[in-house]
């Protein structure tokens, strides 16, 4: 048995997520647009800890993802600018794996469970993408003559020496054997599941309603801000693609967009102990990489590989969560998941992202990993337990998937 500070790993200890709550996603230069990135977290965190319960008296550290610092006025130390905020006093660490960063926050926090080491733990993901600011790398150092370059980090996301990633989920969409038509198809499709669910009030049980400033106007931001649920196919098909790419374009892909997301971890024993809510069993996680470009199959990557840990297939899951940071992510990876089985991947696709997606939600990088989570548990429960993946995919390919587990009457289709 490991022994780390006194505590110990408890063999078959379980992990339970307590509490899970986000702001509404704003559009860019939207109602959130004016919204202080720290403050988008401190209120997402701030209701998960609320929704938590007993289980939020003492959270033993702070979990942060967080990709564009630059949004914020201080650069640095981002989550223990969250953690003073909420006047937790608790060591906190600050995690950039791009759109990964807050399933690998949780993902460190499952660490410190095992270790030993924690027995709760705040995760929060949060981006302001609207704040984002023009970098100049000329001023410096000062500028004599001729002009100075502002740069946008966000107009296209890249990397130097690599394609936009938008070019990237192009060519896997090709590579794959998934057309334009399919891409545009399920983006509208991603608006009409979202208007389908907000109709219903699916996702009231994870949206903190927040007062928000915009010029002289106070508003209170209640629903997501980016869904175009009148849009049509015909719309999205005249849409010109972007950057270089093949199939790529506005309509299937998510916007750049702001908002914060939060979720409370303990140990089932310690829930129970204080009488806690469960919300899910955080079963395990699983991070991977690939090739630099190989951001539209990074997803079923990760996906296999915590499903292979755990003795599982895709088709022993009820729900999956793919990440649309296009809509090529979750067509690409699910075709991947079916294994050339056509009829097995619309199986696939039947359960994943039932309620919409980035596309339509919106996709602050830094938050969304916990979003797509708590959107996936919240359905679990609505329909009485099972069990779910979720999977994201992160610049320069990297992956996160996540395992969760609801108690209940519910199991695998």
């Amino acid at each position: 048995m490991c022994r780390v500070l006194g505590v110990g790993y408890a063999a078959g200890m379980r992990i339970v997520i307590t509490g899970a709550k986000r702001t509404p996603f704003g559009r860019y230069q939207g109602a959130l647009s004016e919204t202080e990135p720290l403050d988008l977290a401190v209120h997402a965190a701030r209701a998960a800890l609320e929704a938590a319960g007993a289980a939020a008296r003492e959270v033993d550290q702070i979990f942060v993802g967080n990709c564009i610092p630059g949004a914020f006025e201080a650069a640095s130390v981002t989550g223990r600018q969250i953690g003073l905020k909420l006047g937790r006093d608790v060591f906190t660490t600050t995690i950039d794996t791009a759109c990964c960063s807050p399933l690998t926050a949780l993902r460190m926090a499952l660490w410190g469970f095992r270790l030993g080491e924690i027995r709760s733990a705040l995760v929060v993901g949060v981006e302001s993408m609207s704040r984002v600011p023009h970098v100049s790398r000329q001023l410096r150092a000062g500028v004599r003559i001729g002009e100075v370059k502002l740069v946008d980090p966000i107009f296209p996301i890249t990397y130097p020496g690599y394609n936009p990633v938008s070019v990237d989920a192009s060519d896997g969409a090709e590579k794959h054997g998934v057309s334009k038509h399919m891409l545009d198809a399920f983006a509208m499709g991603s608006h009409l599941k979202w208007a389908a669910a907000a109709r219903a009030g699916r996702f009231s049980d994870e949206l903190a309603p927040i007062r928000a400033r915009k010029g002289r106007q106070e508003v209170l931001v209640s629903e997501d801000e980016q869904p175009r649920a009148d849009g049509s196919m015909a719309r999205i098909g005249m849409l010109p693609t972007v950057f270089g790419s093949k199939t790529t374009t506005a309509g299937n892909a998510p916007g750049l967009n702001d908002g914060a997301a939060a979720v409370v971890v303990t140990t089932e024993e310690r829930a129970r102990e204080l009488g806690a809510p469960v919300l899910a069993e955080l079963v395990d996680q699983a991070g991977v990489t690939d090739a630099p470009n190989g951001i539209s199959w990074i997803p079923a990557a990760a996906i296999r590989k915590v499903l292979e840990r755990n003795r599982l297939r895709a088709d022993d899951v009820d729900l999956i969560e793919i990440n649309e940071a296009f809509a090529a992510m979750p067509l690409v990876s699910t075709r991947i998941l079916a294994e050339g089985d056509e009829a097995r991947w619309l199986r696939l696709l039947e359960r994943t992202n039932v309620n919409g997606g980035a596309v339509a939600i919106g996709h602050p990088v830094g938050a969304s990993g916990l979003r797509i989570l708590m959107t996936m548990v919240y359905e679990l429960r609505r329909r009485g337990g099972g069990q779910g993946v979720c999977a994201i995919c992160g610049g320069l390919t990297q992956g996160e998937a996540a395992l969760v587990r609801v108690a209940g009457e519910g199991g695998a289709r």
